[in-house]
């Protein structure tokens, strides 16, 4: 049986990143490998915007919802810990036949823990190809561009690899523009599971209203503006993901202390979901969600790549107006006949990656 670990962002605390980071370990388990999360943890985002005292402050609000992200991930991580880039660059010593940069995005400078920096890490430059297999899945830039020497150091990083993987079109094009390899597009390890499989893992969240659900990453109040709106149509409540105490003007119902189960729950039991999230997109489409995913300025990519493979660009909006020149009732046979196609495409594409 062949070990195998995955590099991928799993200690800050979103949605997207644990349950992705979960979901390739899932799969490689199920696919019969022995798998696990190289348990190395990058800078998080709270503590690098937020210095001491307040990420210390942030830790205790927000306590009850680390301990439900901390006990989803505790089974796919692997027994040692490398808390810092200096001890997993010189003290690897992990006993692995092939190493996976995993998806998210690893290959962001902006999100890999150093502020626009590259971390060597993500790029598997801790391991010599020499000792072992090294590939990528769905590894993602983002909207990121990388400048010269970027892509000079990239280039000599990634000639180690196999075979390499990208979640975003738009990430494959600007990487071959200047490194000589060939470079699949394949779906984010979420959309790898199905919607059975996911409810396996929900964990309980109760509501007696229908609502629909906002998860949003930023620009709230234009998410809500869709949100309300469709809530007002339909007699619904509008429902956020958030751990704030004090209500916005425009949600009835904060869903609080939630980690990636209570997630799962809570797009399953929604009436509609208005995100512009690329995971929570994911999970609507996986889910067979009615849903609007709002144009996210600064990285649209991820969603427009999974809206147009899957034929539902039409419910990724810019403008509000949008909403009434859309049918809201989603006829998913044609999405779901294409997302099992792409979930087999992109399931191939990792086992032959690892036997070939």
């Amino acid at each position: 049986m062949k070990k195998i670990g995955v590099v991928t962002i799993h200690s800050d605390y979103n949605y997207g990143a644990f349950l992705q980071a979960y979901a390739l370990i899932y799969i490689l388990r199920k696919e019969g490998y022995q798998a696990e999360i190289i348990d190395y943890r990058k800078i998080p985002n709270h503590p690098r915007k937020d210095p001491f005292p307040v990420n210390i402050l942030f830790k205790l609000i927000n306590s009850k919802r680390i301990k439900r992200y901390k006990n989803f991930i505790k089974p796919t991580l692997g027994t040692k810990t490398y808390p810092t880039l200096d001890s997993i660059m010189n003290k690897f010593d992990g006993e692995y036949d092939i190493l996976i940069s995993g998806s998210d995005q690893i290959w962001n400078p902006k999100c890999g823990g150093f502020i626009n920096q590259l971390n060597p890490a993500y790029y598997l430059a801790f391991a010599s190809n020499k000792k072992y297999k090294k590939i990528s899945y769905a590894s993602s830039i983002g909207s990121y561009l990388f400048n010269e020497n970027e892509q000079q150091q990239i280039k000599n990083w990634l000639s180690e690899y196999s075979s390499i993987s990208t979640r975003e079109l738009a990430g494959k094009e600007h990487l071959q523009s200047f490194i000589d390899k060939d470079i699949k597009v394949t779906l984010d390890p979420t959309l790898l599971l199905t919607k059975e499989e996911w409810l396996k893992q929900a964990k309980p969240y109760k509501t007696n209203d229908k609502y629909v659900l906002v998860y949003y990453m930023v620009e709230l109040d234009e998410v809500l503006e869709y949100a309300r709106e469709i809530a007002n149509k339909n007699n619904w409540k509008v429902g956020l993901i958030t751990n704030q105490i004090s209500k916005h003007p425009l949600v009835d119902l904060n869903f609080r202390n939630c980690g990636p189960g209570e997630f799962i729950t809570l797009v399953n039991n929604a009436s509609f979901v208005v995100t512009n999230s690329f995971h929570g997109t994911a999970f609507s489409v996986n889910f067979q969600k009615n849903f609007i995913s709002v144009y996210k300025k600064d990285s649209p990519q991820r969603a427009q790549t999974l809206l147009t493979n899957v034929g539902l660009s039409q419910y990724l909006l810019k403008n509000p107006k949008q909403i009434s020149c859309l049918d809201l009732n989603i006829d998913y046979k044609e999405a779901t006949a294409i997302l099992k196609k792409l979930r087999q495409d992109s399931l191939n594409f990792l086992i032959n990656a690892i036997e070939n």
